[in-house]
């Protein structure tokens, strides 16, 4: 009976790495999947924070829409190095003054971390838009605000 055990112990020696072998590919796609999928936050979160940062600027009479997509997109870190966002305001209201309404949008294409779910991820759109209201009366830059025409601007 000793020798029948023996025996067949040693013929499941192989067993292991044909189940590793099976199981492989799917761990690999698993491991890649949460990469891209965090990447992807990552992304959505740096264009969320450009909108934001472009909103209080706008809110606050910074400039133009080029002045203020400057320095939206030169606080983005993550997204604009590698792909080039474009920022458009457009008012809601036609008063420019203080308290009138526009929207900004910060719209982006998003870039693969690994390239291999190119078929998942690799044409996503990310995109960002706030509502805000203007806090400081507008001097001298009412161009982007006149017959709502707004204006758009992609980063360099």
């Amino acid at each position: 009976m000793y020798r029948y055990l023996k025996r067949a112990k040693g013929e499941e020696k192989g067993a292991a790495l044909v189940e590793f072998a099976i199981i492989l590919p799917l761990l690999i796609v698993m491991l890649f999947g949460i990469l891209e999928a965090s990447w992807a936050f990552a992304q959505q979160n740096d264009v969320r924070h450009g909108t934001r940062e472009a909103a209080r600027l706008a809110a606050v009479n910074y400039g133009d829409v080029q002045a203020v997509a400057q320095e939206a997109c030169a606080r983005m870190d993550i997204v604009y190095p590698a792909t080039t966002p474009v920022v458009t305001i457009t008012p809601i209201s036609t008063a420019g003054g203080t308290g009138g309404l526009a929207q900004i949008t910060i719209s982006s294409t998003y870039q693969t971390i690994t390239g291999m779910l190119d078929g998942i991820f690799g044409n996503l759109d990310i995109e960002s838009t706030i509502e805000f209201r203007i806090e400081q009366p507008l001097s001298g830059e009412t161009d982007w605000w006149v017959d709502g025409a707004g204006g758009s601007y992609t980063c360099p």
